[in-house]
């Protein structure tokens, strides 16, 4: 499968017009493909490596808030 899309214009204000325009004009398709990429990246997030280093990035900025805050008392 082969998609080609192609704007053409003299301006990026006619190239931004007709990329709205594209998006006018399918949005129910675009929902569902936004739909399916954010289900995918939930998925993603919700893997044990991506957890354990959100819940170190937690701990980390944690500790950091509380000893700036217990220094400037």
């Amino acid at each position: 499968m082969k998609i080609e899309i192609k704007l053409e214009g003299e301006s990026i204000d006619e190239i931004v017009k007709g990329l709205v325009s594209l998006i006018e004009n399918n949005r129910e398709e675009i929902k569902k493909l936004l739909n399916m990429l954010a289900r995918d990246a939930i998925e993603v997030l919700e893997e044990d490596p991506i957890l354990e280093k959100g819940a170190d990035l937690y701990i980390k900025l944690n500790r950091a808030i509380n000893y700036k805050y217990r220094k400037g008392k």
